[in-house]
């Protein structure tokens, strides 16, 4: 059966608009993306850096060990900097200090309101960035910090699930908490610096 030749017209004009639709579609997505580059383009001006073990001035329960090992985790992640094993090798040294922990009562429990369930905890760092190359501070003095949560009470109340404490809810929420503050600090040492 032979279609009359309005609908064959019609069926090619919208083959055609279609195809030119798309063609701009694509080329208008295309050139949205020609100047987009994988990584991040910063340029640092040190190769390698050494992490210093970090000091703990402040009154949170082994948080130094956690949050070295999370910055140089951090740092191994984006990849643009060589971890060394000693200052003398490193081209740049980053020294943190944990100078406050905080513990602030969120929430009360409903029927004993002089008993917190949810708490506040805020854990601040000090940060200092030096460049051994030009034996000068490329930042110091930084303070970042980061907040996270501790849950007391028990949402499963009268069940088999026993209630946490304090001491353990803290515990579980200290790996989170350096997690998100080394991520900060890692922040720092790759982004270009401000004169702050």
């Amino acid at each position: 059966m032979k279609m009359p030749p309005q609908r064959t017209r019609f069926a090619s004009l919208l083959i055609l608009g279609s195809l030119l639709a798309s063609f701009l579609g694509l080329s208008s997505l295309l050139s949205g993306c020609r100047s987009y580059q994988l990584g991040n383009p910063a340029e640092l001006s040190f190769q390698s850096i050494y992490v210093k073990p970090v000091q703990n001035e402040s009154y949170a329960p082994q948080a130094q060990a956690l949050l070295s090992s999370q910055i140089r985790e951090a740092l191994i992640r984006d990849g643009r900097l060589q971890l060394v094993l000693s200052e003398e090798r490193a081209d740049a040294v980053l020294l943190v200090t944990l100078t406050d922990y905080t513990r602030q009562t969120a929430t009360r429990d409903r029927q004993d309101t002089t008993l917190g369930v949810d708490f506040d905890l805020t854990l601040t760092a000090e940060v200092a960035l030096f460049d051994q190359v030009n034996g000068e501070f490329l930042f110091e003095g930084r303070q970042l910090s980061e907040r996270s949560n501790a849950f007391v009470d028990n949402p499963y109340r009268g069940t088999a699930v026993r209630e946490q404490g304090f001491l353990q809810a803290e515990y579980q929420a200290m790996p989170r908490l350096t997690r998100d503050l080394a991520k900060k600090i890692a922040d720092e040492v790759l982004s270009p610096w401000d004169p702050r």
